[in-house]
């Protein structure tokens, strides 16, 4: 029995299964520093740019959350039909990335636990988060998945 219990954690040490190190505030910054532009670091807040969107990532490492967003526009601003599309999108073409609404801005935003987050979803949710605000009023799309419903959204079917 225990040589059994020994081959198996030898065989799962050997499998390169490794547990990832927590993110860290300092590493979060480091991994956005890597994949784009860095316009402005304050504590726990970076400004940075990516693909001609300026987005900012917030994180807060006592609550164990982080979040990137980019400002759309003001609310009083957003037609009720955008709202709409907004939010179908929100269930449909937005992935990760979700509008969500906050200050009486809309935004295009992605929240997440900070010390569970790997690099490579902290790289995806900047390209989500970038795509969603620039595909606001179009296609209303993070870009990186599209999940089917029953209609494409119709704007016009809006009663309010």
């Amino acid at each position: 029995m225990k040589s059994k219990l020994v081959l198996s954690l030898l065989a799962l040490s050997l499998s390169g299964t490794a547990v990832a190190e927590p993110m860290t505030q300092e590493a979060l910054h480091e991994s956005i520093a890597a994949y784009a532009e860095i316009i402005d670091v304050q504590d726990n807040v970076t400004v940075f740019e990516y693909d001609g969107a300026q987005l900012i990532c917030i994180s807060d490492a006592n609550a164990d959350r982080m979040r990137i967003i980019s400002e759309i526009m003001d609310v009083e601003k957003l037609p009720v039909e955008q709202l709409y599309l907004s939010m179908h999108a929100n269930f449909h073409s937005a992935l990760d990335a979700r509008y969500a609404i906050g200050d009486n801005k809309l935004y295009s935003a992605f929240i997440h636990p900070l010390s569970p987050i790997t690099v490579e979803q902290i790289e995806s949710a900047i390209r989500q988060v970038a795509t969603l605000r620039m595909t606001f009023g179009t296609d209303y799309t993070s870009g990186e998945l599209f999940f089917p419903g029953t209609a494409e959204p119709d704007s016009s079917d809006v009663d309010i």
